[in-house]
């Protein structure tokens, strides 16, 4: 697997998506000024985040693309994480201030009239955010990528929040004058969902945290080679859209060297093959059969 080309593919990902949330933040901006609507200020201002996000993950996966070096023996793929993790900070922030805005002027009764113009906006932004999110998601799926992930997931919830935002215009022309900064809120909530989102699974994967379920499966494998007696260690962790893992088999204590290597090369190659393990420590320790070990 070419993990450069992948992290290539997905730099460009977020490149898109810089200009595509700069184009949206602009547009809904100077939109919501003009029409007064604050629920399409919210969507611009979450955009705006969205802008900082990609670019954030754009700048990672420039740094990840880095090879190991004195300071970094296992190269700078983390970089990508870590830019997901500032881009939770940054959209933590933003939700924050959107909803404290809201909720105050909801509590002063202090409601803008929204002209129906401004629905047509969302509409546009709707369009342009299925089409964008279709796009980066395939290379998000083709290069494992968490900031793309990271991503396209905002982009599902900026679909919503558009949506929600041309709901809210509409109800202020039926005669519910406070929809639209009740719809505000709940864009608010949504970023800040989404950031908690993005950095529990940043922190995750920075703290080296992995999943059971998938470390199980590795397990499984591994014990089916024919000469794997046990498995007494196994771990692994993340680094970027890299998989590392570290496992300690017993096998039969009279095996030569180059049997036991021919062994390891297996357990590495079926890892590799099966789970797109980037690479595996195999160690290897004489296997001592008790009385309760079952025969294989």
């Amino acid at each position: 697997m070419d993990y450069q080309k992948n992290t290539t593919i997905a730099a460009r990902g977020a490149a898109i998506g810089i200009f595509i949330y700069l184009f949206l933040a602009v547009m809904k901006l100077i939109t919501a000024h003009y029409f007064q609507s604050m629920s399409l200020q919210a969507d611009g201002l979450n955009n705006l985040s969205d802008i900082f996000s990609s670019l954030s993950v754009f700048i990672g996966l420039q740094l990840a693309k880095k090879p190991a070096d004195d300071d970094h023996h296992f190269d700078h793929s983390k970089f990508e994480t870590l830019a997901s993790f500032i881009t939770a900070v940054i959209m933590f922030t933003i939700g924050f201030e959107v909803f404290s805005s809201s909720i105050s002027r909801l509590i002063a009764g202090e409601y803008q009239q929204t002209d129906l113009k401004a629905t047509y906006v969302s509409l546009i932004s709707m369009l342009i955010l299925a089409l964008t999110r279709r796009s980066i998601k395939k290379m998000a799926i083709k290069t494992n990528s968490l900031g793309l992930k990271a991503t396209v997931a905002d982009m599902r919830n900026d679909l919503l929040i558009s949506f929600g935002t041309f709901i809210g215009a509409l109800g202020v022309k039926i005669g519910i004058p406070f929809l639209d900064t009740v719809i505000s809120i709940i864009v608010s909530l949504l970023i800040i969902r989404t950031a908690f989102e993005i950095f529990k699974e940043s922190s995750f994967v920075l703290s080296d945290g992995f999943d059971k379920e998938e470390l199980q499966k590795y397990y499984t494998i591994i014990m089916k080679h024919p000469k794997v007696y046990n498995v007494s260690n196994l771990r692994a962790r993340l680094s970027g859209n890299k998989i590392y893992v570290d496992v300690t088999i017993e096998i039969d204590g009279n095996l030569s060297v180059i049997e036991s290597h021919h062994i390891t090369e297996d357990i590495e190659r079926i890892l590799s093959y099966n789970y797109s393990v980037y690479d595996c420590d195999v160690h290897v320790e004489p296997y001592h059969h008790t009385n309760n070990d079952e025969s294989r």
